[in-house]
């Protein structure tokens, strides 16, 4: 039975949880790729990373539109901590679901794909509005 994202959210505020199909960082594991599933690689963060990123008016604006400080932001093994969401960068080509958030984790094509694709800055900026604000 499919519902909507108004039942979807009242449902899920009353603790009810549902079972959707998502992709969850964290649990592509060697069974997954045996069963034919594909996995998504996620963009190794590091310093310098992070400091590529602050040079982008993109990433900047992202910060500053959800009350971000750059000093709030650091980097993890594949995903950027900013406090408020942890932000996982995508590595693969597939734009089947570009841009989406699970559990205050948003995924994500890289700041580069972004900046050139205005469908996605859109997609961006709705998804954090909608699910992580």
């Amino acid at each position: 039975m499919a519902i909507n994202q108004r039942q979807f959210e009242q449902l899920t505020e009353m603790g009810i949880s549902l079972w959707q199909h998502k992709i969850v960082a964290g649990n592509h594991n060697s069974s997954n790729k045996d069963n034919g599933k594909a996995a998504i690689d996620y963009l190794a963060q590091t310093e310098m990373t992070l400091s590529d990123l602050l040079t982008k008016q993109v990433f900047i604006d992202i910060l500053q539109s959800v009350d971000i400080s750059i000093g709030e932001v650091s980097y993890k093994k594949n995903h950027l901590d900013l406090g408020l969401f942890n932000w996982y960068f995508n590595s693969t080509e597939n734009n089947e679901i570009a841009i989406y958030c699970d559990n205050n984790n948003l995924f994500s094509p890289s700041i580069a794909k972004i900046s050139q694709s205005p469908t996605l800055k859109k997609q961006l900026w709705q998804t954090i509005t909608q699910k992580l604000l």
